[in-house]
């Protein structure tokens, strides 16, 4: 587990714009990789109003502390579910997609080396990889960043803590990467000193 620090939290919260005029209570976030819910809790506080969160985290017993966190917090409404939100999303529409969202933010777990055990990538029914390719088998960062961006709304934002590797690997990961700058997914990246994060 590594935990990321509410500064960078907040950061990321100013980031995605959640202080927006147009943020409501109708307004949903979301944290796929949720840990202990200390990173939605930080988004969430930084809106303007009592926006909606969601959460899921493989961990059970980690899960249960983000339910936890969120009613010490005053968020007993939040969603926390648990399990891989790779292998099995658990926020999906009624008629099977994944469901989408204002907002989502992750700190996910770094090059993810077991990313794709109880999926196969290439058949994927939530359609993830189909536009932009399938992350190398050891190395799950872009699949969690593809996660995120199959989870927005056409007119969501995310922001994603990722390591510094994402950006120059080859091979596959150059291939996904030059697909999402020409189809303007990403917006900008903010380079963070190294040991920032504990745990």
């Amino acid at each position: 587990q590594f935990y990321t620090p509410a500064e960078v939290s907040r950061i990321m919260a100013q980031i995605i714009g959640i202080r927006s005029p147009k943020t409501n209570n109708g307004t949903t976030v979301y944290d796929p990789t949720c840990g202990s819910g200390s990173l939605l809790l930080k988004v969430g506080d930084e809106a303007n109003a009592k926006v909606t969160l969601y959460g899921q985290e493989k961990d059970g017993a980690t899960s249960g502390l983000a339910r936890m966190n969120m009613i010490l917090h005053d968020n007993p409404t939040a969603e926390i579910r648990q399990g891989n939100t790779i292998a099995n999303p658990l926020f999906t529409a009624e008629d099977g997609p994944l469901k989408t969202f204002d907002f989502v933010v992750a700190n996910p777990p770094f090059s993810d080396k077991r990313w794709s055990t109880g999926i196969d990538p290439l058949n994927d029914p939530h359609e993830r990889f189909q536009h932009f390719g399938s992350p190398p088998a050891k190395q799950g960062d872009y699949a969690y960043l593809l996660h995120i961006i199959r989870s927005l709304k056409t007119t969501g934002k995310g922001a994603c803590i990722l390591p510094h590797g994402v950006l120059f690997r080859g091979n596959a990961e150059a291939e996904i990467r030059r697909k999402l700058i020409q189809q303007g997914y990403i917006k900008g990246i903010i380079g963070l000193p190294a040991n920032l994060f504990y745990g």
